[in-house]
């Protein structure tokens, strides 16, 4: 990469990033706060404060996930609490403004146990592999439900961010069967194999935390919507995905709240989805 296009994504992706925040931010306002949040703070915050758990729960199984990852293409000799915490430090190096090359940084915390670069890189396409694995899965279910419905006024955007989902999946299947050397690695007996599953697993729980949070954040603001922890797990892995391809967004932010706030839409409404 050279040092013109890298100061190009420093600049996009941030300003992505505040595009997206304003406009979800110009929607709430728009719509102003909802009555069952002005009647009731106390169990709004209390709810707010639940959603938050669920995330922290959906990170932390992401960690498990990624060390199993590591610990079967890599085995390094460092203990998993060493390695969950520099899961977490790496994550948190994502929110970092400009942070174009996230795994850059995620092999320089590697680099002095002795993980070279393609062991890093072979770690990253087996968690990216995962990742796809269980957004597809969750994607796939809600769509086989009738849970993903695009006929509503953002039927463009929606079918776009799915489209981006399933493009994503593809390119990273194909440099898959390019790197058979890889393939060989991570499916190289049945042990390895139930790693890679109990890794996906992990992963669709995370998502399923997601969608719990957001099933929590819905029932506040529009409290008669219909909805299923399906629809909004799946929700929740498309838009976290759509974070995920965007170069330079600081850990996809902006994006991944546009998505998630056009892809709820038809589920919850255009005011609860921005609010």
């Amino acid at each position: 990469m050279t040092d013109a296009y890298r100061r190009l994504l420093d600049r996009l992706g941030p300003a992505v990033s505040a595009v997206g925040f304003l406009f979800v931010i110009w929607q709430a306002l728009i719509q102003g706060v909802p009555a069952a949040v002005a009647a009731a703070p106390g169990t709004a915050f209390a709810l707010l404060v639940e959603a938050t758990a669920l995330l922290a729960a959906g990170a932390v199984l992401t960690g498990i996930g990624w060390v199993t990852l590591l610990r079967l293409t890599v085995r390094p000799t460092m203990r998993r609490s060493c390695l969950f915490g520099i899961f977490l430090f790496t994550q948190l190096d994502r929110y970092r403004p400009g942070n174009v090359l996230q795994y850059v940084s995620r092999h320089a915390a590697l680099a002095p146990f002795g993980v070279s670069v393609g062991e890093s890189l072979t770690v990253a396409m087996a968690e990216a592999l995962c990742l796809l694995t269980a957004t597809g899965l969750l994607i796939g279910s809600a769509a086989m439900l009738g849970g993903l419905d695009v006929s509503l006024p953002f039927r463009i955007v929606s079918e776009f961010s799915l489209a981006v989902t399933g493009m994503a999946g593809v390119a990273l299947l194909v440099m898959v069967v390019l790197q058979r050397s890889v393939v060989a690695r991570l499916f190289a007996s049945r042990r390895a194999v139930a790693r890679m599953l109990f890794a996906v697993a992990l992963d669709v729980a995370t998502f399923v935390a997601m969608g719990l949070a957001l099933d929590h954040m819905v029932g506040l603001v529009a409290p008669a919507a219909s909805r299923d922890l399906v629809t909004l797990s799946s929700v929740a892995a498309a838009a976290w995905l759509a974070g995920f391809v965007m170069p330079g967004a600081p850990a996809g932010l902006g994006v991944r709240e546009v998505v998630l706030t056009v892809l709820l839409v038809p589920t919850v409404g255009a005011d609860a989805a921005a609010v």
